[in-house]
């Protein structure tokens, strides 16, 4: 069995009639690692009976599913994932109403886990001046890092201490243009890694077509292509 995680909010208080809810500020972070229990509690600590507690990840309302238990009592409510995933990150809320007004409780679960794929790199045919991108993307906390590779002579190189063709554009992306096939065709590799194992690992194939070709141009002969 897992062992479970509380959030508890508020403490429990008899309310004056006609009294709107309340909830107690306490912890708004928490964090746990992928496979965890989280148990969130949510208590009135006043507020006139009876009250309805709503929870919400965003602005979107959780229900009770297959991993997501809600149990609620008269003054509380708990919300309990059964093991957590990646996808559970995110910004929880506790809302709890009655006939006098609401009152709401934000806060932030971070699930620790190695990283998930979001985009794989698959194989690509260009022409030498074709200008084209690659992405290579996962998700994860900590917040994954993404490593390009070349396979040179038996051995993974880093991408860019071997080409000035291909340059990264944003930290999952690299484009590429004026490829010379000698040069840049080959197999290619990306890592995505976060400190967590196992790290993400995608191999793929750039291949050139053609040769490039450059137009020059003098007034004696006239116009013609020089091709590498």
């Amino acid at each position: 069995m897992y062992p479970q995680m509380f959030l508890v909010v508020g403490m429990i208080a008899l309310g004056s009639s006609n009294e709107q809810p309340k909830i107690s500020h306490v912890q708004s972070r928490i964090l746990s690692k992928v496979g965890k229990q989280a148990s969130l509690t949510c208590i009135l600590e006043q507020g006139s009976l009876p009250v309805d507690f709503k929870w919400l990840k965003g602005n979107d309302a959780i229900r009770s599913s297959e991993n997501i238990v809600i149990e609620t009592s008269q003054r509380i409510s708990g919300l309990i994932i059964k093991s957590l995933a990646i996808s559970d990150s995110g910004n929880y809320s506790c809302i709890i109403a009655n006939s006098f007004g609401s009152d709401l409780k934000a806060f932030q679960l971070i699930v620790e886990g190695p990283p998930q794929w979001l985009s794989k790199p698959t194989d690509i045919q260009v022409g030498p001046r074709e200008q084209f991108t690659i992405q290579c993307s996962g998700i994860g906390h900590p917040t994954p890092i993404v490593t390009w590779k070349k396979l040179v002579d038996s051995d993974w190189r880093d991408l860019f201490e071997s080409t000035n063709t291909l340059t990264r554009i944003s930290p999952t992306e690299i484009s590429g243009h004026q490829l010379i096939k000698e040069k840049d065709e080959g197999k290619y590799g990306c890592e995505i890694s976060n400190a967590i194992a196992p790290s993400l690992w995608s191999e793929f194939v750039i291949k050139v077509s053609g040769k490039a070709t450059i137009p020059i141009s003098n007034e004696s002969n006239g116009a013609f292509e020089v091709s590498f």
